[in-house]
């Protein structure tokens, strides 16, 4: 039966294989792996042994995990030129003085993906792990995901000169936010926003 559905290619399957690994925490089995991602098992078997062999993937005994080429190349990834070294040092300085856990968060792919965070609570590291994704409205933390979780993300955009917004940072805390949170999440907003400027200027 014809159903207009393009073939899915060898490299559409493979990140789709990687991306199910990343949603089962880095590690899973091959057939939790190919009912998630709707691949057949044998297809699903050959692609994760080529990713092996190219050590994107990693097997022990009869699970998967990410590998570490997969690990290196995502190390070099930036959302914006020296973002992530310049935010993660003012992430923790935000998290010590609000005791909350601090992310910096970018957009991707119509979802927030927390790009750097400093953590404080312990259960924050499933929900706000670097690499994670934060359902959004409008650009912001979705209001329903911060009230499902018992949260409140204060917000501050991370601008350029050219008024480009390049991420935001977030104190994200309890119900109840101290009231000197958001002038600074703003602070540190800014902060980073500066920075970015002056290395673009230093180096050009």
């Amino acid at each position: 039966m014809e159903t207009g559905r393009r073939p899915r290619s060898v490299l559409e399957g493979a990140f789709t294989l990687l991306d199910a690994l990343v949603r089962h925490q880095g590690e899973a089995g091959l057939t939790q792996l190919a009912n998630s991602c709707s691949i057949p098992k044998a297809t699903a078997h050959r692609l994760l042994e080529q990713l092996t062999e190219l050590e994107v993937v990693q097997r022990s005994e009869n699970r998967y995990r990410v590998g570490a080429q997969a690990f290196r190349l995502g190390q070099s990834w930036q959302p914006y030129p020296r973002l992530l070294e310049l935010a993660r040092g003012e992430l923790r300085r935000l998290a010590a003085v609000t005791r909350a856990s601090s992310v910096l968060a970018v957009p991707c792919d119509g979802r927030i993906l927390i790009a750097a965070a400093s953590l404080i609570r312990p259960e924050d590291g499933i929900l706000l792990r670097p690499g994670s994704t934060v359902p959004q409205r409008t650009g912001h933390f979705c209001p329903l995901w911060q009230a499902e979780h018992d949260l409140v993300a204060v917000e501050a955009p991370i601008m350029v000169p050219t008024g480009e917004t390049v991420g935001s940072v977030a104190a994200v805390t309890a119900p109840t936010p101290s009231p000197g949170v958001p002038d600074t999440v703003a602070r540190a907003a800014r902060t980073i926003g500066a920075a970015l400027v002056n290395r673009v200027e230093t180096h050009a």
